[in-house]
């Protein structure tokens, strides 16, 4: 039997044997990598939150970007649908402005470029009759009459006048400049000379046709087209190359 004296010993031994081990593991603990606090749930949700943020703009300025370009067609169709009634109204204003309206649509022409023509032409009288020849609203020459037309009747001349305008503009790709010197001259003058003819008259009234368009434009509402612009009394083509001063 080991003697009291000798129990101590070892039970010291064992106590201090035990403290070195707790304070070799609590010391090789200190130099671990630090784990991060458990997040709470609050703290979970405003991560989820601010994450989704950049998502939900970019999702409202997509569908704003979508809701104004669809829209634009709309506001295209309502302000051409202004124009229109505009137009109407204007034309109900004139002498003969329901049929020069019902040519032009016939026809595809604008109806207050052939107001303008019918202006230039026989001032809205429908039983002018020129030196030359020419009849009617849109002072048309016998040659483009069947026999059993009436040349005289505003319905019969605005109808051919429409139509023989638009074939005009066919025949030059939409020029309406060359159009309007073709009705004047005769396509023939425009042919001979490959362009705008060198008359005088001719020039001064392609201009006059084209200023009086701007203007019934104007008076009425609508909107001016690019491309079918005077200057003066000239068409545009002599003004910008200085052939017509």
């Amino acid at each position: 039997m080991p003697s009291a004296p000798f129990k101590h010993l070892t039970r010291r031994i064992i106590w201090s044997a035990s403290a070195s081990l707790a304070l070799l593991f609590l010391t090789s603990t200190s130099i671990l990598p630090s784990v991060p606090d458990p997040q709470t749930r609050f703290s979970l949700e405003l991560e989820r939150v601010l994450a989704k943020r950049p998502g939900l703009l970019l999702q409202t300025s997509s569908a704003t970007s979508s809701a104004i370009q669809d829209s634009e067609p709309l506001r295209l169709i309502q302000e051409g649908d202004r124009h229109r009634r505009a137009t109407d109204r204007y034309l109900d204003s004139l002498p003969f402005g329901r049929e020069i309206r019902g040519a032009a649509q016939r026809y595809g022409l604008d109806s207050l470029l052939l107001v303008s023509i019918v202006e230039a032409e026989s001032s809205f009288r429908p039983d002018a009759v020129s030196a030359k020849g020419a009849l009617g609203l849109m002072q048309l020459m016998p040659l483009h009459f069947a026999p059993s037309d009436r040349p005289l009747d505003p319905a019969v001349n605005l109808n051919l006048g429409a139509r023989y305008l638009r074939d005009l503009r066919q025949r030059y790709s939409g020029d309406l400049e060359l159009a309007l010197a073709a009705y004047h001259a005769g396509p023939g003058a425009i042919d001979r000379f490959g362009g705008l003819p060198p008359y005088r008259e001719t020039q001064r009234y392609v201009g006059r046709v084209l200023r009086l368009y701007s203007e019934h434009q104007r008076d009425a509402g609508a909107t001016a087209p690019g491309k079918d612009t005077f200057v003066g009394d000239l068409p545009l083509r002599l003004t910008e190359s200085g052939r017509g001063t």
